[in-house]
């Protein structure tokens, strides 16, 4: 070793940030209604909660939802 340390880069995935939308924000993008959402939530569906503020990873929802209910 001559004092060069090993580069290791991030993956690709952690360098891209990533999006968070509220609960009025992804009904606009997939068109479905509060209720269906709360009861998806019941399920299971990954959120991040900042006091009573939810917030949604859009990648980590379609993941979950394709796992759940398919393509």
């Amino acid at each position: 070793m001559t004092g060069q340390g090993i580069v290791v880069p991030f993956p690709v995935e952690r360098r891209r940030p990533r999006r968070l939308v509220s609960l009025a924000e992804l009904m606009d993008l997939y068109g479905f209604s509060e209720r269906w959402w709360r009861y998806r939530l019941k399920e299971g569906l990954p959120r991040h909660a900042w006091g009573r503020r939810l917030r949604f990873d859009v990648g980590e929802v379609e993941a979950w939802m394709k796992g759940r209910y398919g393509a």
